[in-house]
């Protein structure tokens, strides 16, 4: 496929008829979260976008949403569509672009998706080459996608963004939870924030192996640890006795937007993670159990998890034996190059 440059992509979504279109500002973001809602609501996603995620987004430093997103209206001034295309500015090591655009339900079909998603494309594109210096690692451009979705999979598929991964989301009731066994030389407590760069070092190394993975800067893993949905009284580190030292963990949230189409409240551990040389022991078994144990204490109905359906550690076995079960599936369509053309 012939590749649009970013100012011809811009004309095209110019040129839809009765659509104006601008970068997103902060006074917008009510409107463009409850656009989000409808669409999200429509299409069944498993994952939900929040006010508070926007506002995270917006005010992160990181974050340079006068060039990366954009908001269409109609003519009387209601949101038709967003494009937005991810930069992330933060890591070298592979330079990535999220395409997150949308269109509203009922102007599906106009050729709208077609022109955001090149519009998209392009800026990733154009950025890259912009910025680019001296050891940058490859570009990835990629979009996520409910696996029935599928028309956006097939859109995606259309500008040669093939299908890369699977996910699966997991979940289980906690009317019954699982045993917290001891551990042999290895104790579980309670998040401590001095422990903070340790913990971040940990999940880095401990996430080396698998697909996709960049250390996170300083910078992203603080956003983490500060964002709205950050349990700290859920979650859980791993401390090997001998040494003093963090092992493992497991890094809880609440995704309160998601439990109204869920049906459930729900605990979700976003990461788990233990270094290699301390698997096989039942660590991260372990870590769930406390996990479960911790939700159940605060009321919630089920622990929620993600999964690479890939991954070599064999993590889906072990969901599965624990009780997890497959609730949704999530595609990731990307393209890499390793060089600009």
């Amino acid at each position: 496929m012939t590749q649009t440059s970013e100012a011809d992509a811009r004309t095209r979504l110019d040129a839809l008829p009765g659509i104006r279109w601008q970068p997103f500002a902060r006074e917008d973001l009510p409107n463009i979260a409850a656009f989000y809602t409808e669409c999200e609501t429509y299409d069944e996603n498993p994952e939900r976008t929040s006010l508070a995620d926007l506002e995270e987004f917006w005010d992160s430093t990181r974050s340079v949403p006068e060039e990366d997103t954009l908001v269409g209206r109609d003519t009387g001034g209601q949101v038709v569509a967003t494009a937005w295309a991810g930069c992330n500015r933060a890591v070298t090591e592979r330079r990535t672009v999220r395409l997150n655009g949308a269109v509203r339900p009922d102007r599906r079909g106009e050729g709208i998706g077609e022109a955001i998603l090149q519009w998209e494309l392009a800026h990733g594109r154009d950025w890259d080459t912009a910025s680019r210096r001296p050891g940058f690692g490859p570009l990835t451009m990629r979009l996520f996608a409910p696996t029935e979705q599928t028309d956006v999979r097939d859109l995606a598929m259309r500008h040669e963004l093939p299908t890369e991964r699977y996910f699966f989301e997991m979940s289980r009731g906690l009317d019954a939870l699982v045993e917290v066994r001891p551990l042999d030389g290895i104790r579980l407590v309670d998040w401590d924030p001095e422990r903070s760069a340790e913990v971040h070092r940990v999940m880095d190394a401990a996430f080396r192996d698998h697909w996709g993975h960049v250390d996170l800067p300083p910078q992203m893993w603080q956003e983490n640890i500060t964002s709205h949905a950050f349990r700290p009284h859920w979650t859980v580190l791993a401390i090997d006795d001998t040494t003093d030292r963090v092992i493992g963990a497991a890094m809880n949230y609440a995704w309160e937007q998601d439990w109204e189409s869920q049906g459930y409240t729900e605990g979700y551990t976003d990461e788990l993670g233990v270094l290699r040389s301390h698997r096989g022991r039942g660590v991260a078994s372990a870590l769930l159990a406390e996990s479960m144990r911790r939700f159940s204490r605060s009321g919630m109905a089920a622990a929620g998890l993600g999964v690479d359906t890939a991954n070599p550690s064999g993590a889906l076995g072990l969901y599965e034996s624990l009780g997890y079960r497959r609730t949704a599936g999530t595609c990731v369509h990307q393209v890499t190059r390793v060089q600009p053309e």
